[in-house]
């Protein structure tokens, strides 16, 4: 009897496909093909788009129509296939995807060097010639680039069965490394191909319900009122088992998705590779919310292990430590089984809505203490609240105060930061815009002992905030007569413009003996501000020309070169 050969790849590409078909019929435009194509490249055209869709699904948890309306594949796409802004999670998505009717290959170095190609203009709010798709998606793109708390997922979506070899990766690895360099990662990057998209459409997606079945607890513990909940510890390949199969869509009741690669979680995956043994007592778990728990029978005779079906699962504390346990899984399996985790589960029932906010709200915010909220205990931020209460200037330097009238008040905050910008040295103003919770990590010592000290000038620290307001309001009305790259330098250089302003301001002979008048402080800073900007422009594409923004001014080593170099050896600071 002749053998019969099954084409695995071939029969996962009809399954996808049908999926696919039933997932987004009638919701992916694809007008702008109509008489243009044939219909089979209509079809593949289609195909293509719905992966664009399925990953943005994967990365963010939205549902089938949201994503069909990030899709902006067609002419003139720039090579970007679908764009989404998480504003939520402060996250922009773009994604290039390839359908591969045989199920076979993987992605060529031209398919990702259009990528590429497109990655930067977007970075550069460069949309000459882009459709009309991409152009509806601006607005959006630019909160996204000019705002330092986003980050940038970048998604190759195929249906081919082999993963990129190191040459064909090699143009998104090297944009990578030139974006991200030395400073906080803004860009990131990862192939989603046809087994992970099989794996997530053949776990449910698309349905409301995850259903996790056969999750083995060890050393648990039980809880019957006033709802049922089971604790112990899991191992932390089972969490990256679940985050391979239903993505960010585990977290669609927390406050958060997962945000990628961060300081915080590059060190979750930084102890699983190093200290894999001390995971547990580094991480504090995560907490899961389910419809309902059924225990099974098997190994029911004591604590030591339990195993349980859960129904309706949502994920609602955790949702970082879980989406770098996964990331991590996905390539040092062996590695994350070493690891357990802790977890709580807890029942909550059909109609449960209530409570399962209230859960999710205090489980994410219950005992959150910043470190700057200790700024409380310094008897100098007391001494400053004092100082400038007698020029009827309101301090709010304790957590939870607002400015509600921007006339006689300030806040910590803005002191922080303008404090920081008024220094001599660049690196302080630096660290302003990089992480400036940096600044307040310990008010012991450097550098909030820099910015708050015996010494700290209440007059001088009022004016430099006042600076600060005018400086900001200043960049954000002009920056409509700059485009692309010199767009981004009023946004991520606004601490360094800052600061070469107050080093200019607070050389004016009354700056730290009384409040200077507002209507001074701007006509200085109309005066100046154009100069400083021109400079800082003209310096920024001279001495730095293919660099990202966002990383040029959060590089100390770049921002003193473009002090240096803006000021000049022999040039006086008045010399604008």
């Amino acid at each position: 009897m002749e053998r019969v050969v099954v084409d695995m790849a071939n029969i996962n590409i009809i399954r996808i496909e049908s999926k696919l078909d039933s997932m987004f019929e009638g919701k992916i435009d694809i007008s702008d093909l109509e008489g243009k194509k044939t219909d089979d490249e209509i079809k593949k055209a289609f195909l293509s788009r719905a992966l664009a869709a399925i990953a943005i699904m994967y990365e963010t948890g939205i549902d089938v129509e949201m994503a069909a309306k990030s899709i902006t594949d067609g002419f003139q796409d720039m090579g970007i296939d679908a764009v989404y802004c998480n504003e939520k999670q402060k996250q922009l998505i773009l994604v290039q995807s390839k359908w591969r009717t045989d199920g076979k290959g993987g992605c060529s170095q031209n398919e990702v060097l259009t990528f590429v190609e497109g990655i930067k203009r977007v970075m550069s709010l460069d949309f000459a010639g882009a459709n009309n798709k991409i152009k509806q998606k601006i607005p959006e793109i630019s909160l996204a680039i000019k705002d330092m708390d986003y980050t940038l997922m970048t998604i190759f979506c195929h249906t081919g069965s082999q993963s990129m070899s190191e040459y064909v990766s090699r143009p998104i690895r090297k944009l990578k490394e030139k974006t991200n360099e030395d400073a906080s990662e803004i860009l990131d990057f990862y192939e989603f191909k046809m087994s992970e998209i099989f794996t997530y459409l053949a776990s449910g997606e698309g349905n409301d319900v995850i259903e996790i079945d056969d999750v083995i607890l060890n050393s648990w513990g039980f809880i019957d009122t006033p709802l049922k909940a089971y604790y112990g510890t899991i191992s932390a390949a089972a969490i990256g088992d679940w985050y391979t199969k239903f993505g960010n869509k585990l977290f669609d009741k927390n406050i958060r998705y997962y945000k990628g690669s961060t300081d915080v979680n590059d060190g979750i995956s930084r102890v699983l590779k190093e200290e894999v043994e001390n995971f547990f007592y580094y991480n504090n778990g995560i907490k899961l919310l389910c419809k309902k728990i059924i225990r099974k029978t098997a190994y029911s005779d004591s604590n030591k292990t339990g195993l349980f079906r859960l129904e309706g699962v949502s994920l609602v504390n955790g949702a970082q430590t879980t989406g770098s346990i996964g990331k991590f899984f996905s390539e040092n399996r062996e590695q994350t089984d070493k690891a357990n985790v802790l977890i709580q589960i807890i029942e909550i029932g059909d109609d449960a809505d209530n409570i399962s906010t209230q859960i999710t709200k205090l489980s994410n915010t219950q005992n959150r203490i910043e470190n700057k909220d200790f700024a409380a205990l310094d008897p100098e931020q007391d001494r400053l609240k004092n100082e400038l209460l007698f020029s009827n200037i309101l301090y709010l330097y304790k957590t939870g105060a607002t400015v509600d009238d921007p006339t006689k008040q300030i806040s910590l905050d803005e002191a922080i930061v303008a404090q920081a910008c008024m220094q001599d040295d660049v690196s302080y103003a630096v660290i302003a815009k990089r992480n400036v919770g940096a600044l307040t990590e310990d008010i012991t010592k450097a550098p909030y002992k820099i910015l708050f000290n015996a010494s700290t000038n209440a007059f001088k620290m009022n004016n430099s905030v006042q600076v600060m307001r005018i400086v900001e309001r200043f960049l954000q009305s002009n920056e409509a007569n700059y485009e692309g790259r010199n767009k981004l330098a009023l946004v991520h250089g606004n601490r360094l413009i800052l600061h070469l302003m107050l080093q200019q301001l607070k050389q004016l002979p009354d700056f730290q003996v009384t409040m200077i008048e507002k209507t001074v402080l701007e006509q200085n800073v109309d005066e100046l501000c154009p100069r400083i900007i021109e400079k800082v422009i003209d310096k920024m594409n001279g001495i730095y020309p293919d660099a990202y923004p966002a990383n040029i001014f959060k590089n100390v080593g770049r921002c003193r070169e473009i002090v240096k170099d803006t000021f000049g050896e022999e040039e006086n600071t008045n010399n604008f």
